[in-house]
């Protein structure tokens, strides 16, 4: 083998190893969150307004310096209830995730369920 193409056999695995590096750093993560069966006492007497709803929000750093918070839980459920004009929600679920840059990240969460009005 010459030496010209141990160099090249070289810098083949420099680049490979620059794209497994690169495509580690883009990595994110998923995490499940809390589930309920509903965000207030519902009972027995509700009516569902509407299929399954979501609401999310995203918070992003550069260089590890907070550009923007991701809402509150609690907000992003206020406003699908407020959205549909309802009073709870039933079915809740939520979940967070984490993407990571070349100079920053992207922190998500995100809530799921039903909007309801409770029948008095």
């Amino acid at each position: 083998m010459s030496p010209r193409s141990r160099a090249a056999d070289y810098g083949v695995g420099l680049l490979g190893g620059g794209v497994a590096l690169f495509l580690g750093v883009l990595a994110g993560c998923t995490t499940p969150g809390a589930i309920a069966p509903s965000t207030v006492p519902v009972g027995e007497n509700f009516v569902e307004l509407g299929g399954r709803q979501t609401n999310s929000s995203c918070g992003y750093t550069l260089l590890s310096i907070p550009l923007k918070n991701p809402a509150p839980l609690s907000t992003l459920i206020e406003e699908l209830i407020a959205g549909k004009g309802g009073d709870a929600m039933i079915e809740v679920t939520s979940n967070s995730s984490t993407a990571f840059y070349l100079l920053g990240a992207a922190n998500c969460l995100e809530v799921q369920g039903k909007v309801v009005k409770v029948g008095k």
